[in-house]
């Protein structure tokens, strides 16, 4: 392959594509959207008025209303003696109360069930605060009636929770794994999204220009492998200088985001916001968060570009070569289909790979070349995969991709130059054969 050739095509592919507004506002855009996932909520709870509700406690055995109310006195509200369960009704037909309980002592005995009656807004978390609110009370109604102790209420009380910790080969314990799962989810998800946009760009470029004819002044000076191989190498830099560009200014936001996160959970907003330093703040609002945030750490970035390269060079050259093949995106979905099947079917199995990174299923569906991609940065992100089952996968991609440019190349080079109709399976089989 001649080296000039190449990187003529490679820096027009990059260059044409990096300066175009569509590629800026995607790049721009994407962290803004990042960031959305942090400001929504807290703006939709910070502008939305409060909705207040109230829910009448007819209690005949007077045990449960006060309990009730004190757990919650802006929603629960004690019945008058003198009102009767119909005017109570009454007040929740004419929308002046959300809903009503009747507490009964065959409720507190356990031979019937508490009943809510309610006029159907309020949604579940409504419903959910009442069910509570009425479990905790007859519960502790009942330990009042058994003269039950407090150090046994205290123990019946008791919430264990289980802190998970990796331990290493080399004997360091790690981080708890329970997000991890979601963090290896969410990298095979994008990397599956990641397959289709990049290599959607490289196959409409290749149907752009055949369409204009552009390429038949190209293969008079260009091999068509030389030209396949720097289209599919311009836009891979092109999708790494954006995954940089995220990563950098996600990593920003999150850092930034620290004093919002404490501000939005409750505690000490003003420590983290005041002299403390950026990853001080950062690690105060970990530790407010309901949930641990995974570590992404260096092995695992490196892994996921290294699976994301090797992904999209292999299905860059399936996705051009059907370009080539193709009159318009529209036509001949059939082939589209065939090139999208590799990229699908590994979605459908990142919730048994996640529950079960190391079962056969997820290492045999890990080293095969086309679901490598989206399978083994997922069982990465979640465990010590072994070194030599993470070298094979790349080495096989490797191959893969050797073969699939060859095949590639060999259809590319007829395609290219084929007008009038879309080529159908049988005929892109005879060109890879004969050419």
């Amino acid at each position: 392959m001649h080296f000039n050739k190449f990187a003529i095509i490679f820096k027009r592919e990059y260059l044409s594509r990096v300066t175009s507004k569509a590629y800026i506002i995607t790049t721009l855009l994407a962290p803004l959207i990042f960031l959305s996932f942090f400001l929504i909520p807290i703006a939709v709870i910070l502008l939305s008025p409060d909705t207040q509700r109230v829910v009448v406690v007819a209690d005949e055995t007077g045990t449960i209303a006060p309990r009730m109310a004190e757990m919650n006195p802006e929603l629960f509200l004690i019945a008058d003696e003198t009102q009767s369960i119909d005017s109570i009704r009454e007040r929740v037909m004419q929308g002046e109360i959300q809903g009503y309980v009747v507490i009964t002592e065959d409720i507190i005995t356990g031979d019937r069930s508490p009943e809510l009656i309610y006029g159907g807004t309020g949604g579940i978390g409504f419903i959910t605060e009442i069910q509570g609110a009425l479990r905790t009370s007859i519960r502790n109604e009942k330990l009042d009636r058994a003269e039950v102790p407090d150090e046994v209420r205290s123990i019946m009380t008791e919430r264990v929770s289980l802190t998970t910790r990796v331990l290493t080969e080399t004997g360091d314990e790690e981080q708890d794994a329970g997000m991890l799962v979601f963090l290896g989810i969410g990298l095979g998800m994008v990397m599956y999204t990641s397959m289709f946009i990049y290599g959607g760009i490289v196959m409409r470029g290749v149907i752009e220009e055949k369409t204009s004819r552009i390429v038949e002044v190209i293969v008079s000076s260009v091999r068509p492998f030389e030209l396949l191989t720097g289209k599919v190498m311009g836009v891979g830099a092109l999708a790494i200088t954006q995954f940089v560009f995220w990563a950098l200014a996600i990593t920003g936001i999150s850092a930034l985001s620290a004093p919002i996160l404490l501000y939005f959970f409750g505690s000490n907003a003003s420590a983290a916001g005041g002299g403390a330093d950026t990853q001080e703040a950062l690690r105060a609002a970990e530790a407010e968060l309901p949930f641990t945030m995974p570590e992404i750490s260096l092995g695992l970035m490196v892994g996921f570009i290294v699976f994301f390269l090797l992904g999209y060079l292999m299905y860059s050259a399936l996705f051009a070569a059907v370009g080539s093949a193709l009159e318009s995106e529209t036509e001949n979905q059939q082939l589209s289909i065939i090139v999208s099947l590799p990229i699908i079917i590994p979605i459908f199995f990142l919730s048994p790979v996640s529950t079960d990174p190391d079962s056969t299923l997820a290492v045999t569906l890990s080293l095969i070349p086309l679901f490598s991609p989206i399978i083994m940065p997922v069982r990465m992100a979640i465990m010590n995969v072994p070194f030599w089952e993470i070298g094979l996968a790349i080495v096989l991609m490797i191959l893969t991709f050797i073969g699939l440019m060859w095949l590639s190349s060999r259809i590319y080079r007829v395609g290219i130059l084929m007008y009038g109709k879309s080529a159908s399976l049988k005929e892109l089989i005879k060109w890879a054969r004969y050419s």
